[in-house]
């Protein structure tokens, strides 16, 4: 009887760590499936810096706040890393600050415009030289124009600071297109960053850059383009030339927590975001 009962106990006791065991695996289990999921529910940016800087951390803090969903990473590696990101599925969405090619609109299935940035041509704020035309850009940046006594500012050098020209950054084509109809840049500083462009040019006398208004800093001014001032006004009237489109690109249709962002982006909260530096996109 005593062994029996000790039998007893002794599969009792089995019998207990045993679902102890399966208790644990299934906690375990419970917790992956879980992990899993925030995983599975993470979004993620990659792409220009003016979208990855002055909209995402706050779009995403916001919606992550209402939804539960959060980012997982904001890159800024520009838009052409951005794009490719997103086509390869490193990234959800891809931040592209200008217009899409036709090549690239085939190669993905959604884009979505969230606003418009104005392009600013900063120099030094101790520059006289308050206004240029897009014909005076020009000659400025594809090197043929060399010092601000063309322009009726004192004689002294013109120093062209941009971002990496082989970088993949959208400023660059944006600038290019827009101003330079496809010329090549002249001689000029190539720096990592647009932020970087315009802390130089606040510490160059004859410095001048091409960059997002949302970049502007103490010790630069923005020049007015054609006439224009670079105000939201200016380029809602159509007066101000130099804006191109923020836009989010996705590998395939946005459906889910991808659309669940593109429409947040699209509503009023999501729009207030995008005005506090650029023109809504509504």
């Amino acid at each position: 009887m005593a062994i029996a009962v000790f039998g007893l106990l002794i599969t009792g006791a089995v019998t207990g760590a045993t679902a102890a065991t399966a208790a644990d695996r299934a906690v375990r289990n419970d917790d992956q499936s879980s992990a899993g999921a925030a995983e599975a529910r993470a979004l993620s940016y990659e792409g220009a810096t003016t979208i990855g800087t002055n909209i995402m951390p706050e779009a995403a803090r916001l919606f992550g706040a209402q939804t539960g969903v959060k980012f997982s990473s904001i890159g800024g590696a520009g838009a052409d890393a951005g794009f490719k990101a997103a086509v390869e599925g490193r990234a959800t969405f891809g931040g592209v600050a200008r217009e899409l090619t036709a090549d690239e609109k085939a190669r993905v299935s959604g884009y979505e415009v969230i606003g418009y940035d104005v392009m600013g041509v900063f120099v030094n704020a101790g520059n006289p030289v308050k206004s240029l035309t897009r014909a005076q850009l020009k000659e400025i940046f594809t090197g043929r124009a060399t010092n601000w006594d063309q322009f009726g500012g004192p004689t002294r050098a013109i120093t062209v600071y941009s971002e990496k020209l082989s970088g993949g950054r959208a400023t660059v084509k944006a600038f290019k297109d827009m101003v330079l109809g496809g010329e090549p840049y002249g001689p000029l500083k190539e720096l990592e960053d647009a932020t970087d462009c315009v802390k130089d040019v606040a510490a160059d006398a004859g410095g001048i850059t091409a960059s997002s208004m949302s970049f502007a800093i103490n010790g630069v001014m923005a020049l007015s383009i054609d006439g224009a001032p670079a105000t939201r006004g200016a380029v809602q009237s159509g007066a101000y030339p130099l804006k191109r489109p923020l836009i989010l690109v996705t590998r395939d249709v946005p459906a889910g927590d991808a659309k669940a962002f593109l429409d947040f982006m699209l509503s009023p909260e999501g729009q207030a975001i995008v005005g506090r530096k650029f023109v809504p996109a509504k």
